[in-house]
């Protein structure tokens, strides 16, 4: 049996790996799982703390409490930081 070229290419647009981060997240273990094993590399690493906090959003059932408190801090960082300017 042949396959058309745009069955093919509908196939391959729906195959992926599997991503390990991903899977935890939509199971709810990712905070965890990081604490665990990766505590240093989030805390220090801002592209792999970003890349986390972007798949927690996307594939979480559920709010994810420190993901909140990041936008609740960089919001109350930006709105001092407009506050003392326009005091100047």
């Amino acid at each position: 049996m042949k396959f058309s070229e745009k069955y093919l290419e509908k196939v391959k647009s729906l195959v992926k790996p599997v991503n390990h981060f991903e899977t935890l997240a939509k199971d709810g273990f990712l905070n965890e799982y990081i604490k665990d094993f990766f505590y240093d590399k989030y805390m220090n690493d801002i592209e792999f703390r970003e890349n986390v906090m972007i798949i927690q959003q996307e594939y979480s059932q559920e709010a994810v409490e420190e993901i909140n408190n990041e936008y609740l801090a960089a919001l109350s960082n930006e709105l001092t930081n407009f506050i003392e300017k326009n005091e100047k």
